[in-house]
């Protein structure tokens, strides 16, 4: 039974083999069959060519002599081919082929394929058969053979063959033989091989097994068993990948991975009882130049990437096991092994997009290490060595325009590392001396504590670094201008928030007027060299720094007032330079002042002022609305775009604001923090609501401005949620004042106005654009907004000092049914007018409605002649309603 498993498996591998065999065999032949025909095709072309040249020239095939009268078969034979072949010449040259051009000149010679597209020699084509032998079964028999080693090695020490010292020393000797097994089968193919066969890697499958030996053999004499001391045992396993990385020049890749791997992994693996960073990172920084160099012999640019994250980890390592001045090993590691990378590597390397993308990895990698060493130790060896970076990145910036991003990623990681900086809390020291509770004197203390001083030394060499490459190297193009506007006001506004923490302080501003000051002479500069869009930057700079100064020494919506003002100068500095990155900058500065003033539940407790109207609200939100307007109208001179959309969207929301908030502030007496909602208040808001939807929509009419008709929407919802709030909690059930005028009060801006304002939004509102069901949902609100009116107004006749007291009597259920008829016969009399349908079938819905509260309430509620009065009165509207229809509604023509 066995015998017949075994015969089974047999069976299927060696079909699955052969059917892999066939299938690559078919294959083959299926291309070699492609190439013929592809060759007859050329050549009948070619034949076709030829044919129709000769003809273009005037040759025609000779035609046959007359025949002597006695002619021989031979004679008619050949005379019947010549014409045959003549025939088959004619069709061939009146027949064009597809790739053929119409008309071919004899003197006509092909031009030559450009460069990039001249395709290179084909590839061989690999049989099954070639890659088991000389690939995979290679590969397969290096890792059998240091499995081999391995299970030797195992086997001598449990049997207790050898001592630790032989078997460590057979092993070294092991991996000698394999390398120069390596090099003679190199050698030995070298002198074989034939043009076209697979490349031999056997002996690189030999110097890998080699060197893995060699490299376990130290490790085995260091590590278990101390036979070498740890410096020797560094040394000799650290020389194996060394050599490891030379000997891939001559052996390939594999080798390469096995001198990195050995190289990388050698501290790690040899223990000592005093470790040295110092020589731990100026041995990583020999193994990655040496990796660098080997890229730069070899263009193996994932050799060099490797190495410097490998580099990157063993920094992680180093500044979480050192203290002190031990630290300023891996913090001087970081700039020299990217040094070395970005200055090593061939510029083949940056060729591709893939490639230029990878270059800028491992810099970013390396100084993202000493994060969080910044973060924990507080001292200045990371942050000097996030900061050497800089001078790094601009320099290869600076040798290869490709690579103009690195200093700004290298700036990038400068200002994440001030902001992860573990800053001590500080407060000014200054004493104020007073006589009798009046000032007299300061008495100024320390400008900053002396733990401040590594964080503020390393802002300002950040901030001066890129301002002086951008202001030396600005000429070279936009990037480096940018460069020197952004990093500088960024530094200032980190190190301002990390050790001011958004208090006033005038030094502080003072500081940003300077930057200022700069950046407006570097901005006269520009301009005076015809460079708009390097000017541009700088005068955005320059706006930046005031704007960041005014927020030193502003608070409350001062401060917001203060940032707002700055959007019309940016919008008219980009329209003059034409710098598109502008707009991105004033979206920025919007969305601050959104923040502040939409998302900030501290602006209602600023004082405002207790003026009506004229107050704090109309410096706060209407001159931001101003300068949102007037911004985004400069950009849109420009173009459109999201940016415009933001401002206008902005100018609106903020318009609305200061509308909503005036109501409350009037209302609530100047205090925008009270708990209280009142009815009044809610009323007029909601009336504001639609208001500011009309004018918001007559904008959109008048300008064709999609962000009017998305304001106008907004506050239609938030309309409609504030009116089914008043429409339910309602002064007849909540027992809310109103006042005591009969018409002129809360109820009119509460339900009246509204309901008008709807309607008036429904019949203007362009309705291709409105959501499916939004005019009939505003028709409804309108409807029963204008239905509460008149009926609460009705009850507030009634009872004019608490609505909800009080029973309904017979003439105020009298009243109801008037007062809805009346209602009924104002739509009718609209609808008609309008020729509206849905307007008259609001009005029927009213006048129903009244019918069933006659037949259904008043029948048994009202006694005598008030019953007789309604049910009159019903009637009577009744019959009215159907003349009205046959006369204005059902006309024939």
């Amino acid at each position: 039974m066995e015998g017949l498993i075994l015969l089974f498996v047999l069976f299927l591998l060696g079909g699955w083999i052969f059917g892999i065999a066939g299938f690559a065999r078919a294959g083959r032949a299926r291309r070699d069959a492609e190439a013929l025909r592809r060759e007859v095709a050329t050549l009948r072309g070619d034949v076709a060519g030829m044919a129709g040249a000769l003809i273009a020239a005037g040759f025609r095939p000779p035609q046959p002599a007359a025949a002597p009268p006695a002619h021989s078969v031979v004679a008619e034979q050949e005379d019947a081919e010549a014409r045959e072949a003549a025939a088959r010449t004619e069709a061939m040259a009146a027949t064009p082929r597809e790739d053929a051009p119409a008309e071919v000149l004899p003197e006509a010679e092909p031009a030559p394929p450009p460069p990039w597209a001249r395709q290179g020699p084909p590839r061989p084509q690999r049989s099954l058969e070639e890659l088991i032998t000389q690939r995979w079964g290679v590969w397969l028999g290096a890792g059998a053979l240091l499995l081999a080693a391995i299970f030797l090695i195992r086997t001598a020490v449990e049997e207790g063959w050898l001592g630790p010292g032989a078997r460590c020393a057979l092993a070294a000797l092991l991996g000698a033989v394999l390398i120069l097994g390596g090099e003679w089968l190199a050698r030995r193919s070298a002198a074989i091989d034939r043009p076209g066969t697979l490349p031999d890697y056997a002996p690189a499958a030999l110097t890998a097994g080699g060197l893995a030996a060699l490299f376990g053999a130290a490790y085995a004499a260091t590590g278990l068993y101390t036979l070498l001391p740890p410096l020797i045992g560094f040394v000799a396993m650290a020389a194996v990948g060394g050599l490891g990385l030379l000997l891939s020049l001559r052996r390939g890749p594999l080798v390469a991975v096995i001198g990195l791997v050995g190289a990388f992994a050698t501290p790690a693996l040899v223990s000592s009882e005093d470790p040295s960073l110092p020589g731990l990172f100026a041995y990583l920084l020999v193994v990655v130049a040496a990796a660098m160099l080997v890229v730069r012999a070899t263009a193996w640019g994932w050799l060099g990437w490797s190495a410097t994250v490998a580099g990157a980890l063993w920094v992680l390592v180093g500044t979480g096991m050192g203290q002190g001045l031990d630290l300023w090993a891996p913090a001087l590691f970081v700039p020299l092994a990217a040094a070395c990378f970005l200055f090593l590597l061939p510029r083949e390397a940056l060729g591709s997009a893939l490639g230029r993308r990878l270059a800028h990895v491992p810099p970013g990698l390396l100084g993202a290490a000493l994060l969080p060493a910044a973060i924990f130790d507080g001292g200045f060896a990371p942050a000097a060595g996030i900061l050497l970076l800089s001078p790094v990145a601009i320099l290869a910036g600076l040798r290869d325009e490709r690579l103009t991003r690195l200093p700004w990623i290298a700036a990038g990681l400068g200002l994440v590392m001030l902001l992860v900086w573990l800053v001590p809390a500080w407060s000014p020291t200054g004493e104020l001396v007073t006589i009798e509770g009046a000032p007299q004197s300061f008495i100024p203390g320390a400008w900053a504590p002396e733990a401040l001083t590594p964080f503020l030394t390393a802002a300002m060499l950040l901030g001066l670094m890129h301002l002086i490459a951008g202001l030396a190297l600005e000429g070279r193009g936009l990037a480096w201008a940018g460069l020197g506007a952004a990093v500088p006001v960024l530094t200032l506004l980190v190190a301002y928030t990390r050790v001011r923490g958004f208090a006033t302080d005038p030094s502080w501003a003072l500081a940003a007027a300077a930057l200022a000051a700069v950046h407006v002479g570097a901005a006269a500069r520009g301009m005076r060299a015809g460079d708009q869009r390097r000017a541009g930057a700088h005068a955005a700079a320059a706006t930046a720094a005031l704007a960041l100064g005014v927020a030193m020494v502003l608070r409350d919506q001062w401060l917001t007032l203060a940032v707002a003002l700055f959007l019309p100068p940016l919008a008219m500095i980009a329209a003059r330079t034409g710098l598109d990155a502008l707009r991105r900058v004033a979206a920025a500065v919007a969305a601050v002042v959104l923040v502040r003033l939409v998302l900030n539940g501290f602006v209602l407790g600023y004082d405002w002022g207790t003026t009506p109207l004229l107050n704090g609200l109309l410096l706060a939100y209407g001159v931001p609305a101003i300068c949102f307007a007037w911004a985004a109208r400069i950009f849109l001179r420009v173009r459109d775009g999201i940016v415009v959309r933001l401002l206008e969207c902005g100018a609106a929301l903020f318009a609305t604001l200061l509308v909503l908030l005036e109501i409350r502030h009037a209302i609530q007496g100047g205090a925008l923090n009270a708990e209280a909602w009142d009815f009044i208040e809610a009323a007029w808001q909601l009336t504001a609501l639609f208001a500011c939807a009309g004018i918001a929509l007559l904008l959109h009419r008048r300008t064709g401005r999609v962000a009017m008709l998305w304001a106008a929407r907004a506050a239609c919802v938030v309309g409609l949620v504030v009116g089914l709030i008043v429409l339910v909690r309602n002064p007849w059930t909540e027992g809310h004042d109103v006042g005591s005028l009969p018409i002129l009060n809360a109820l009119l801006p509460a339900y009246l106005i509204p309901a008008l304002l709807t309607a008036w939004a429904v019949a203007r509102a362009p309705e291709a654009r409105n959501p499916p069901g939004a005019a009939q949902l505003l028709a409804a609100y309108a409807l029963a907004s204008g239905f509460a009116w008149i009926t609460l107004e009705v009850r507030r006749a009634f009872h004019p000092i608490k609505m909800s007291r009080g029973g309904i009597g017979d003439a105020e259920m009298y009243a109801y049914s008037g007062a809805w008829l009346l209602l009924g016969a104002l739509l009718i009399a609209i609808g008609i007018r309008s020729g509206r349908k849905e307007i008259r079938l609001a009005a029927l819905a009213v006048i129903a409605l009244t019918t069933f509260k006659v037949f259904l309430v008043d029948m048994d509620t009202l006694v005598g002649l008030w019953r007789v009065l309604s049910f009159l009165g019903l009637g009577l509207a009744l019959i009215a309603l159907g003349a009205i229809y046959r006369r204005f509604v059902m006309v024939r023509p």
